[in-house]
Order: C-alpha cells, then structure tokens, then sequence
C-alpha cells in the first residue's frame, strides 16, 4: 500500500515537472523571439526559432533513443528469472518472500504422504522385508549390477554407446546369459523404466528372482 502511493508521487512529481519545465521554456521562446521581432532583429528570430527547434528535436531524439534502449535491455531479461534474490529487493521484502516460501513448503511436505505412514503403490509394504523401496528405482538400479558382474567375472565391457538392450544381446552373443532370460530381463527393465504404471510387489519379486539368475549366470556368488 505505502509502495503504491510512493510509485504514484513519484510518477505525478515528474509528469509536473516535466510539465513546467515545457512552460518554462515556452515562456523563454516567446519573450525572445517577440522582443527580437519587435526591435527588428530579424535575424535573431531566425537564430533563436531554430536554437529551440534543434533544441527540442534532440531532446526527443534522445528521449526516444533511451526508451528503445530500456525496453530492449528489460526483453533481453531471461523470461524465467524472477527478481527474488536478497540483492533484488529490500531486507523486508525478501524476509517476507522467504519466510512464507518456507511456509508453503512446510506445509506440502507435512500433506504429502510417506511411503512409513501408508500404502503406496510402487513401494514396498510398511513393516515388509520391502519397506521403504520404491520398485521402479530398485529395478533401474540392478543393470548397474550385470553390468559390474559382467566385466568382474567375464571380462565383457559395455561399451558407451551400447543401450541396455544392446548390452543384454551383446551377452547373448558371448553366450554369458540365456536369450530367453535376457530377453525378459529387459521387458522388464523397460517396463519399469519408461511406463507410468507402478510395479506391484508380486512384479518385483518375479524380477529380482530373475535377476538373480542372470547374476549367477555371470558369476556372482553372493559376496
């Protein structure tokens, strides 16, 4: 409410004083230019028309200039910046941004439910020998896992460019795993990478089952 009232003073002060600076000036034109041509000099009126033409010409030139220049600077401001930085605004201004920022974070985080409190689908169930997975992420994680057994064991490198399907054929080819095994490890894997659909427990038991016999297959012992 004050910032309000103090942007608008501010605003009526300049528009007044721009306002009688014109009139100022105005005056001062007249006065010379009738006291010129009153006493003949002719010349005088000519020099005196011109001086305030020129003058009032630049003048909007330049005020033009300036204006074109600040609108070009604000479009070149980043659209997804927000001016909410301590450096950006008063002290009192940003403590209130920042304290309720905290405020409405607080009160998500105490809305949201936690896998602890209920059950969610795609986690493990509270007080299970699954509490607190989330089966999709724990699913995504065991390639990192044939991939380690796989060089540790067989000396079979994945290399950078190859996908997880790629490397799967890859050790097909070198006859380290089954097809048939590999193939469903990574229907698997890619269901529970790229699709919206959670994984039901029962899901996830199946596949830890059959990732560990892929892991076997590559020589892990269990150490």
């Amino acid at each position: 409410m004050v910032a309000g009232v103090g942007d608008c003073l501010y605003t009526s002060s300049l528009f007044i004083l721009t306002f009688l600076t014109i009139i100022a000036l105005g005056i001062s034109a007249y006065d010379i230019i009738y006291n010129a041509k009153t006493r003949g000099y002719y010349p005088y009126v000519y020099i005196a028309s011109g001086s305030y033409f020129l003058t009032g010409f630049v003048t909007v030139l330049l005020g033009w200039c300036r204006l074109n220049h600040v609108k070009k600077a604000l479009a070149n401001i980043p659209k997804p910046y927000m001016p909410i930085k301590q450096n950006d605004l008063p002290n009192s201004v940003f403590n209130l941004i920042t304290d309720e920022l905290k405020h409405v974070s607080m009160i998500a985080w105490t809305s949201e439910p936690k896998p602890e409190d209920v059950d969610l689908p795609g986690w493990g169930r509270p007080g299970s020998d699954y509490d607190e997975i989330h089966f999709k992420s724990s699913m995504i994680d065991t390639f990192s896992l044939i991939e380690q057994n796989a060089l540790k064991n067989l000396s079979l490198k994945r290399l950078p460019s190859m996908s997880v399907q790629r490397y799967i054929d890859f050790l097909i080819e070198h006859r380290a795993i089954d097809r048939g095994l590999g193939h469903a490890y990574v229907e698997c894997y890619e269901r529970a990478r790229f699709s919206e659909d959670e994984i039901s427990q029962e899901q996830y038991t199946e596949f830890m089952k059959l990732v560990l016999q892929l892991l076997r297959r590559l020589g892990y012992n269990g150490d």
